[in-house]
């Protein structure tokens, strides 16, 4: 498959694929990175390179169509996969790792940016609150048809004639080092492994604040359901947004509140849900679906452009 080229890593924003195109290219003969061991930037993204740097065997893009970094139908596709109950933890890569998105107001306002505008304008007014950015996710979260970047990625991610690369083996030098092998040799690229490489690129990885952080909102999810006190004040909007979905989800007809009032502990969940007053029940607008009849209140439109 060596005249396959371009190949293209297709990666959900804040995956760390433009890392995987460099290592790529890095263990590649004649290489222009053949020296450095390390990708990563200032802001611990591989983003610090011009393009004339790389070989243009390896190419990068990302999942939807229509952008300038769409997926290039000329090339192979490399897509870098992971589980897609991992849907909070790949919305907060590229919430805390997307260019841009350096701060939590520019976060803000780069999710608002992205939604629909009349959508935006409509329900909220002209504003890039954090308030707002809240809601448009726990939108997604309830309804995945809402959101076009993570229906693109799943195409992507089921394609059989992409090689899919998983993620979670960058998490571990000697998975990482087996994948890279499995991939150069199922694609005939003929790499040159550094393991002082595969060793800083894990290492950093593993350091970042968003993996360091991963599981931290199911297990929290989990304590609510079972019943058990662990502490959840730091979450991020992200995280508080999945939990709150997730759980009016499973609530008759709870409704958490708007906006950016949030919860200590996992104990002052279950209590905001088990004395839920009555006459404040009804039906969530979020949800398309309620006991399987269609939600009349139910919002229309496209949230995630």
């Amino acid at each position: 498959m060596a005249d396959i080229y371009p190949i293209q890593i297709i990666y959900a924003p804040g995956t760390f694929g433009n890392a995987l195109r460099w290592v790529f290219d890095r263990f590649s003969k004649g290489s222009k990175f053949k020296d450095l061991f390390s990708p990563w930037d200032n802001d611990g993204r591989a983003h610090g390179f011009k393009e004339d740097d790389y070989n243009q065997k390896f190419i990068r893009g990302h999942q939807l169509d229509g952008r300038w970094d769409s997926p290039n139908p000329n090339a192979f596709h490399v897509v870098l996969y992971f589980d897609p109950a991992d849907l909070v933890f790949i919305e907060r890569c590229g919430f805390y790792r997307n260019p841009g998105y350096e701060t939590d107001g520019k976060r803000y306002e780069q999710i608002i940016a992205r939604a629909d505008q009349k959508f935006v304008t409509d329900t909220f007014g002209k504003s890039v609150s954090k308030c707002v950015a809240k809601e448009l996710y726990k939108i997604q979260f309830h309804d995945t048809q809402n959101h076009a970047w993570w229906n693109s990625m799943n195409q992507h991610m089921n394609d059989t004639n992409a090689f899919q690369f998983n993620l979670y083996t960058m998490f571990d030098e000697a998975k990482f080092e087996n994948e890279i092998i499995r991939t150069s040799n199922k694609l005939d690229l003929d790499l040159q492994i550094d393991r002082n490489v595969v060793k800083n690129v894990v290492d950093h990885v593993n350091n970042s604040y968003v993996v360091k952080t991963k599981d931290r909102a199911i297990k929290a999810l989990d304590a609510v359901v079972a019943n058990k006190d662990v502490p959840c004040d730091d979450f991020d909007i992200v995280e508080q947004a999945f939990i709150e979905s997730e759980l009016e989800k499973v609530n008759d007809n709870v409704l958490f509140p708007y906006g950016q009032n949030w919860f200590t502990n996992t104990s002052d969940i279950n209590d905001f849900i088990t004395t839920y007053p009555t006459y404040l029940k009804h039906m969530n607008p979020r949800l398309p679906w309620y006991n399987n009849i269609k939600n009349p209140f139910y919002l229309t439109g496209r949230i995630n452009g």
